[in-house]
Order: structure tokens, then C-alpha cells, then sequence
């Protein structure tokens, strides 16, 4: 299965001479690492000219970077500050996102716009494209990470990957999996396979905490606050709503005693909705929130998706938050 996804993605490099390479909005530390490393990977390995752009990085993103350029002075990533007219690349290749929704600058109105050849590479759950020609990509949601795929890519090549990117790499893999909370078996031998005698575990771990951000513990204990409980069998729900940091409370909600946590948070045009659920729910129940939440997109002008035990969800003020749809689908799996 996943030769025949490197084959995709080698045809997909075909005939072409620029690339945009990007990922999701407010960019993880995964994303981010998959992206800067696939764009050292075609500038050497394939000679092939990039274009690196993020529309905007997360703090702990940009902290971690900061901290490998301190440690390798003469490593550099050089980041594009626009994208310009998209009709100059000969593709786009999204990683960490399967979606175009997800990729928030990129012009919809640009009249061929759905002409330009996608290709996604991504760990979360996503159904195959249906008449849709241009689009076409590596999904594996058996990964616990994006980097994962990436350094198996690599290695298909047979790349050496030098020592800043193999810190990135394992920080991105590290951040996604929960610090193995999530991990499996391939998990822990891609990290091995990353490490070696010039890159030092411990370091990597000292090199991700950064200071505690004061506005997010503020979320967190907010989120505990208002939480609502909802009993289900034997399962407990928790529900929630915060300004910000939906991810991090929803993570804590499971953390202080709630099965399952589903926690909203309002922005300008959308509501933003997290999704946690602890392993055991998942393997006694089949719960997936990713395959609920992409069932949900399609009949409601939404985006979202992810894993078994973590996913998001984006949702048109227009469409309401949804928290009787969201609810009702997690009753159902539950009750089963």
C-alpha cells in the first residue's frame, strides 16, 4: 500500500519544475518538520526548485526552531513571506492536512484554481477523491505523525538526512504522538532509525519545553470550570467552550477523568471544535472521532477529520456549533 503511494507521488513530480510546499494554518511542530524536511529533500536529492511557505507558525513551532538553529548556527530554512499568483507553480504539495480548506491563503476565486495538481501527504483518517483528477496523496492514519511518512519516503530514496533535520523530525513525531501517548510500533522504530550518535534524545526533550504559556493554563482550568457532564453507558463526556486553546483543554478534560471530551471554541466566521477520546473508548466501542467528524463535514459545509482518539472539526457560524449533531453521532457509536 504504500508503494503504491510512493509511486503517486513519484509520477506526481514528473514534468514539473516548481513547487509550493506548505501545511496548515498556525503550522505544528509536525507539519512544520515534514514540510521543511520534504523541501531539503527535492532541493537535493531532485534538484527540484520550492517554494516554502506557512501562513503562520504556533509559538511552541517557532520556539523549537529557534532552539535547533541555536544548537546548528549554520542551519537555515528560508521561508517565502507571500505566495503570489498561484498559476506559477506546476503543483502544490499539502502536508499534515487533507483538505484544501485547511490551507487558508490559498486563493479559491483564481480561476484555475481546481486545474493545479494536489498532493497531500497526511496521518489523519481521509476517504479517497472522487472525480477529482488533480488531486491525489499518502494517507495513513495508522501513523501517529506526518514525519513518520516523511522519513519513510526518505528512506525509500535511501537520503541521508543530516542531523538538524532528524532533531526536527523526531520533535515532530514526539509533539503529534503525545509523546508516545499515542505511538505504535512503527513509531518507536522511525525514532530509532532518527537517532544516532549525533542526535541526543534527552537534548531533543530539554530543546521542546518551553515556558508555560500563562494564557493557556488560564484555558485549561477555565475549560475543567464549564465543563458539562454527560453520561453515555459507562462512558463519560465532557463538554466544554473556550476563547482558545480548544486542543490543550480538551487533552486536559481527558486527563482530569472524562472519557470523552468535545470542546468548542468561537472565532470570527467559524466555530473551532476539538474532539478527545482515551484509547480504551476506542478499542471496546470502535469509536473513531476522525470518521465521524469528515462524515459531519460533508453535510455541513465543514472541514474536519483526524485519528481515532483525537480530531477537529471547522464550522460556518452559518451551520451553529453542531453540538447536538456531534453528540448524537458519539451516542450512537457508544450505544451500539
Amino acid at each position: 500500500m504504500f508503494r503504491s503511494g510512493l509511486h503517486s507521488f513519484h509520477n506526481f513530480l514528473k514534468n514539473k519544475t516548481l513547487f509550493l510546499i506548505t501545511s496548515h494554518d498556525l503550522v505544528d511542530l509536525d507539519g512544520f518538520a515534514s514540510s521543511v524536511c520534504l523541501n531539503f529533500f527535492l532541493q537535493t536529492q531532485h534538484q527540484i526548485e520550492t517554494f516554502l511557505y506557512f501562513s503562520k507558525i504556533s509559538k511552541h513551532t517557532q520556539f523549537f526552531y529557534e532552539m535547533v538553529k541555536k544548537k546548528f548556527p549554520n542551519f537555515q530554512v528560508v521561508f517565502e513571506e507571500s505566495v503570489g499568483d498561484l498559476k506559477k507553480f506546476d503543483g502544490i504539495i499539502i502536508l499534515d492536512a487533507n483538505e484544501l480548506d485547511q490551507i487558508i491563503f490559498l486563493d479559491k476565486s483564481f480561476h484555475d484554481f481546481d486545474k493545479i495538481p494536489y498532493f497531500f501527504i497526511d496521518h489523519h483518517f481521509k476517504e479517497e477523491f472522487k472525480n477529482e483528477e488533480h488531486m491525489n496523496g499518502i494517507f495513513f492514519d495508522d501513523y501517529a505523525s506526518t514525519a513518520e511518512i516523511v522519513v519513510q519516503i526518505l528512506d525509500e530514496y535511501n537520503f541521508h538526512i543530516p542531523t538538524p533535520y532528524r532533531y526536527l523530525l523526531v520533535a515532530g513525531i514526539l509533539s503529534d504522538s503525545g509523546y508516545f501517548k499515542f505511538a505504535n510500533n512503527k513509531t518507536f522504530k522511525t525514532v530509532a532509525k532518527l537517532l544516532n550518535d549525533k542526535s541526543d534524545y534527552q537534548e531533543i526533550l530539554m530543546m521542546l519545553k518551553s515556558k508555560p504559556d500563562i494564557s493557556k493554563k488560564i484555558a485549561q482550568i477555565k475549560g475543567a470550570q464549564r465543563a458539562e457532564l454527560i453520561k453515555i453507558s459507562d462512558w463519560l463526556i465532557g463538554i466544554s467552550e473556550v476563547s482558545s486553546f480548544e486542543a490543550s483543554v480538551a487533552n486536559t478534560l481527558t486527563k482530569i477523568g472524562f472519557d470523552i471530551a468535545v470542546v468548542f471554541s468561537e472565532r470570527t466566521n467559524e466555530y473551532r471544535v476539538s474532539l478527545r477520546a482515551r484509547k480504551k473508548v476506542c478499542l471496546e466501542t470502535g469509536l473513531h472521532l476522525g470518521k465521524i467528524l469528515e462524515e459531519i463535514s460533508k453535510s455541513y459545509n465543514a472541514s474536519g477529520g483526524g485519528h481515532d482518539g483525537a480530531a477537529s472539526i471547522n464550522i460556518l457560524k452559518e451551520e451553529g456549533k453542531l453540538r447536538d449533531v456531534i453528540l448524537a453521532k458519539i451516542r450512537d457509536v457508544l450505544n451500539k
